[in-house]
């Protein structure tokens, strides 16, 4: 038997007890769905200030109820309103896993909504912000 998989993005628990004023940066916990073949799972995400006014998006992904894998997405952020933004990033994943992996996201306040794409999949990523840098919610049901 396998053992579950855990763990969490590189720099989560500190962004989740931080209180960022920016809007982006923090601790994100969410779902992700492909919509090429319906594969789905939990998503842990830490979002941290890069070089050149970047924002590092640190993923944590689980599927198959065992399986995990965790990947950076170094992306641009534009204001779209007030708590609102624009983000945009891609990472070339290789050959193997996909080329060139784009992720386009939408923030507004304490959610999150992205989209993804690479040659071997698409879909969605719906995430809302946890710990200090959010409204209190009940974290019991949480991925």
């Amino acid at each position: 038997m396998l053992p579950s998989c855990t763990g969490w993005p590189r720099g989560w628990m500190k962004a989740r007890s931080n209180a960022p004023t920016d809007g982006l940066s923090g601790a994100w916990l969410g779902t992700w769905e492909s919509g090429r073949n319906g594969h789905h799972g939990k998503l842990r995400c830490a979002v941290v200030p890069s070089k050149n006014g970047q924002w590092e998006y640190r993923y944590r992904a689980t599927w198959a109820g065992f399986l995990c894998a965790g990947f950076t997405v170094r992306c641009n952020a534009v204001p779209d309103g007030p708590g609102r933004w624009k983000v945009h990033g891609e990472k070339d994943l290789g050959p193997v896993f996909g080329g060139v992996f784009t992720h386009e996201a939408r923030v507004s306040g304490h959610r999150m909504r992205a989209t993804y794409s690479a040659k071997m999949d698409y879909g969605v990523m719906e995430l809302r912000k946890v710990g200090a840098a959010a409204p209190a919610m009940a974290e019991a049901a949480t991925p």
